[in-house]
């Protein structure tokens, strides 16, 4: 199986995830696309980050930023040097939907992209590979749609966090389900602790995972699941925020008393 792998971070995901796909005997990195960050539609880009601000408020959105650093890969490599440490080719186009993207996968000659730690991906990139184009979302599906993980679950009062490998489509976090793990949330003092030392749980399972889905994609991809209608969340309102805040506290004195 020939893979491609698109990121838009530098220390994210695919840091954690390349490494174990080289070693993989039945699978072959043909080239990691480092997209950037630019902008292709400016004035789109910016009207959406207006609306959700609307629909979130201004202290949820300030929140969601403060947010940011509790899901930041602190202590992975820098993907362009294990690029070099494993000879695969890496290419940094302006921007993840750029005409120099859908023209670094098309030499690529992939069977399977991977999508590691990116937003929207447009149908003129991910239809390219031959199998299109697999993502991660760090939630389960359907259940949580769009989710940052862990915090949405703990909102909803319910115990149980994982992650979900899906088949990329036109939309986001809609496509059929490959591959899903199912853990119980390891409950901390607090939810900022919470959430980083469940992402650590998530991050040692993610790449094995990825490395069975390649190998095993046309298997998976016959066995797949559509999904049915799940509900979609966002960045937390700090009304929603503060509840997450107390569920986290209940949940994490009843698993004291369960101990």
């Amino acid at each position: 199986m020939r893979v491609i792998i698109l990121t838009s971070t530098k220390n994210g995901i695919a840091s954690e995830v390349l490494p174990v796909l080289c070693k993989n005997k039945n699978l072959t990195v043909v080239s990691v696309i480092l997209a950037r960050g630019a902008v292709a539609d400016r004035k789109k880009h910016i009207r959406r980050k207006i609306l959700k601000t609307y629909r979130i408020g201004m202290l949820g959105a300030l929140n969601g930023i403060r947010m940011r650093d509790w899901y930041a890969d602190k202590e992975v490599d820098d993907i362009a040097s294990l690029c070099h440490s494993f000879n695969v080719p890496l290419s940094e186009p302006p921007c993840t939907n750029s005409d120099e993207t859908r023209e670094l996968f098309r030499e690529s000659k992939a069977d399977l992209g991977l999508s590691l730690g990116n937003a929207y991906i447009a149908k003129s990139v991910f239809s390219i590979p031959r199998h299109g184009m697999v993502n991660i979302h760090m939630e389960l599906l359907p259940d949580f749609q769009g989710a940052q993980s862990v915090i949405w679950p703990i909102y909803e009062g319910i115990e149980e966090t994982g992650f979900t490998i899906h088949q990329i489509d036109n939309k986001i976090d809609t496509g059929h389900i490959l591959y899903q793990s199912r853990y119980p949330i390891q409950f901390h003092p607090t939810l900022k602790e919470t959430v980083e030392k469940n992402l650590l749980i998530a991050k040692s399972k993610i790449p094995e995972a990825f490395s069975y889905v390649c190998e095993h994609y046309e298997d998976l991809k016959d066995r797949s699941e559509t999904q049915e209608r799940g509900r979609s969340y966002t960045t937390p309102t700090i009304w929603q925020f503060f509840r997450m805040v107390r569920n986290c506290r209940a949940m994490y004195r009843r698993s004291l008393q369960a101990r």
